[in-house]
């Protein structure tokens, strides 16, 4: 081999090695802006959960859940026991499961109050991503007669 072609074989590894330089400078800014965003999206220094592809909003997470489909399908299971509880007498209790999460809980009426309006007392034991969590709510009867299909639960 002559000086001629071992000069071309050197440059082709130079040039190897900086395609190999530039493809990790990349690699490493990529990393960079990627966390920096995760952090800039951060609320209370909490990142946004990135789950499946999806993000969830603020209070889908404060009840304990990574991503919007999840909590949508529990609170369909959840809202249709609630709903038949909410038609029976104080002590009452119903249990919702959701075999697609793993998630299931138990609600029961504690206590009504009658004043203006008829209220009830709430308290719900859920399962939510292999985390037991406690929360209540207080429901009033509506002008109309009926109870409200969206109840606030906050934690006890």
């Amino acid at each position: 081999m002559t000086a001629q072609g071992r000069g071309r074989v050197e440059e082709r590894g130079d040039s190897a090695g900086l395609i190999l330089l530039l493809f990790a400078l990349a690699m490493l800014i990529g990393l960079v802006v990627g966390v920096g965003a995760v952090r800039y999206n951060a609320e209370f220094g909490r990142p946004m959960a990135l789950y499946r592809g999806s993000s969830a909003p603020k209070e889908v997470i404060d009840q304990g859940y990574h991503n919007e489909s999840d909590y949508n399908a529990d609170r369909l299971r959840e809202q249709a026991v609630l709903t038949r509880l909410l038609a029976s007498p104080v002590g009452s209790q119903a249990l919702w499961e959701n075999p697609e999460t793993g998630n299931r809980g138990v609600i029961w009426v504690a206590s009504e109050h009658r004043g203006a309006e008829i209220c009830r007392d709430l308290v719900r034991h859920t399962l939510l991503n292999n985390a037991y969590r406690n929360t209540a709510a207080t429901v009033c009867r509506e002008p109309r007669g009926a109870f409200p299909e969206r109840v606030a639960w906050h934690q006890e």
